[in-house]
């Protein structure tokens, strides 16, 4: 039986993402596992040609829009697929002669159940090989947000509500940060700069541009150097993958002085693991934090480390946090738990100096690293996660001991998900935003920079094409004693 092409890969995963509504991440770990005999230019085809169609997918339906005969939306899914993917290459890919798109693009077709569409396949890509210079695009000032939505593509609702929110300026460079390709983020573990330098030494030689986020010093911006396993210090735990924004939640949450530390929705567990790092190495020697602005305020007795709880409602979510837990020598101050956050657990009532709540949110901070998000999420949807958000501090801040802290975070930009549940815990339960006060101790530019205008809600708000940073919410709140 004749192997499938990278391209014939690339259709059978459009189509299987949109019949089972699965996550672009997950279908791509299959592909790339089960056909690991594919060359490494054919799987770095694969993986630029799928993540770009996806994020893609409202501008190349409305180009395809204008060429075909029928909408987008009325074809059959291999047809579809193929299309979209052929346009990608056609309009963003200036390595692909056009020819080669078209043609494989029909070849596909002629080897499918659909032979009888060829034609029709074929022609329509022509035309926008032979038109993709001159695409009327919609009005930019009769229509500002169907402009946005469709040149970012981006579904409706969300430019409009980013415009809303932020103004026609910064949504502009949301939409736009979002297409951008990103560097690596990765949080150093090594606790000497002797090791940090050795480290780096070995990224550089590999070929990997390397730079430091302006916000927090273990944090670093890795461009190249291929898959993150082969990164050295990888396998030896000296590095883990973590964006800016996620790194602030341990920063500016988490003293160094805990006894308890509870993470409630952890999965996959890399902030309950910079928890546990600024508490104590994992070979039980005591840790210096990576910032000498925060150190312990104690001592600990290495025979009796403070704790760590990773709880999560997914058994496999959990599965995942222990292989992290594994592979970075935390087992001695990290336990795993499969809990709902939801439901109350009376053993912990009082008992945290840190609750870690990076609640369930859209995830629209993370459109640039996960293109899929903003098609999954609707506008109707964010009723129900503000709920679920509120019920999960509703639990959260029975745990908190008077005197200590509840750090909420999201992935998300709505302040409706985030500054106004902060200021619901203030409001209700009776905490303070302390998130300031954290910044200026912790960061090294906690500057008006790291907040833009126009938002007055308590907490941090790191907005993407403003800041270094994916979008990233978090507030770190304290109880009153």
């Amino acid at each position: 039986m004749k192997e499938m092409s990278a391209r014939e890969l690339i259709v059978q995963s459009l189509v299987e993402m949109e019949r089972d509504q699965s996550f672009l991440s997950d279908v791509e770990k299959a592909v790339l596992d089960k056909y690991a005999h594919l060359s490494e230019k054919d799987k770095a085809f694969y993986k630029k040609v799928m993540d770009g169609t996806i994020e893609q997918r409202i501008r190349i339906d409305y180009v395809l829009d204008l060429f075909s005969s029928k909408p987008v939306t009325g074809l059959k899914p291999l047809v579809r697929a193929v299309l979209r993917m052929s346009t990608y290459q056609l309009m963003w890919m200036d390595s692909v002669p056009d020819r080669a798109a078209c043609n494989e693009a029909a070849s596909i077709m002629a080897r499918s159940r659909l032979s009888g569409l060829k034609g029709f396949v074929n022609g329509v890509l022509r035309n926008v090989a032979r038109n993709k210079d001159n695409i009327s695009y919609p009005d930019e000032k009769a229509d500002p947000v169907r402009y946005l939505s469709v040149m970012h593509s981006c579904p409706g609702w969300i430019v409009s509500r980013l415009v809303n929110d932020y103004g026609r300026e910064t949504a502009e460079k949301i939409l736009r940060s979002s297409l951008e390709r990103r560097p690596l983020s990765v949080r150093l573990r090594t606790g000497s700069p002797e090791a940090d330098e050795k480290l780096l030494r070995a990224w550089k030689e590999k070929g990997i541009i390397v730079t430091r986020s302006p916000y927090l010093t273990d944090v670093w911006l890795l461009t190249g150097g291929g898959a993150v396993n082969s990164i050295p210090g990888f396998a030896d735990g000296s590095f883990v993958v973590q964006d800016v924004g996620s790194a602030m939640v341990a920063k500016l949450g988490i003293h160094g002085d805990e006894r308890l530390v509870l993470d409630l929705c952890a999965a996959p567990g890399g902030k309950s693991m910079h928890a546990a790092d600024i508490l104590c190495k994992p070979n039980d020697e005591l840790r210096k934090p990576n910032d000498e602005l925060c150190k312990p305020n104690v001592s600990y007795d290495p025979a009796d480390p403070p704790h760590v709880i990773s709880a999560d409602v997914s058994p496999g979510r959990c599965e995942l946090i222990r292989e992290n837990v594994r592979r970075l020598g935390l087992e001695d101050v990290m336990e795993v738990q499969e809990r709902d956050a939801t439901e109350p657990n009376a053993e912990w009532v009082g008992a945290a100096d840190a609750v870690i709540v990076d609640a369930p949110c859209s995830g629209l901070g993370v459109m640039g690293h996960k293109p899929d998000v903003k098609y999954r999420v609707t506008e109707s949807d964010l009723a129900s996660l503000t709920d679920l958000q509120r019920r999960i501090l509703d639990v959260a801040v029975t745990y908190v001991r008077p005197g200590g802290r509840l750090i909420y975070s999201t992935c998300t930009l709505f302040p409706e998900e985030n500054g106004a549940q902060a200021a619901y815990c203030i409001d209700r339960h009776g905490f303070r935003d302390v998130t300031a006060e954290r910044m200026a101790a912790c960061l090294t530019n906690a500057d008006a920079g790291l907040k833009p205008s126009g938002l007055n809600d308590p907490g941090l708000q790191l907005i993407p094409g403003i800041v270094e940073s994916d979008g990233f919410y978090v507030a770190v709140l304290q109880k009153g004693e």
